[in-house]
């Protein structure tokens, strides 16, 4: 069963994947790129448009979680909960 802890994981997880992607991706395209073959070049441009994606999608389920959290903490408050207990 999924609970808010495992996605506040995930998001923590995707958050430094994404951080660990943008700068290997930036090391390998952009730092001495005569050293490196045109395939770990190309791999690093790719780690540039990937991991900015990472971050969005880590920031807005961190934001999802915590907004969450605030609601199970407020019940009064009306909120959209996400990763409730309730699923299947």
């Amino acid at each position: 069963m999924l609970n808010i802890l495992f996605f506040r994981h995930l998001s923590t997880y995707l958050l430094s994947m994404a951080v660990l992607l943008s700068l290997s991706g930036f090391y390998l395209g952009y730092i001495q790129p005569d050293h490196r073959s045109l395939p770990a070049q190309v791999s690093g441009h790719l780690m540039l448009l990937i991991g900015p994606g990472l971050l969005k999608i880590g920031y807005v389920l961190h934001l999802a979680v915590e907004e969450s959290t605030k609601a199970t903490q407020h019940p009064g408050r009306a909120t959209l909960a996400i990763a409730s207990n309730h699923l299947p």
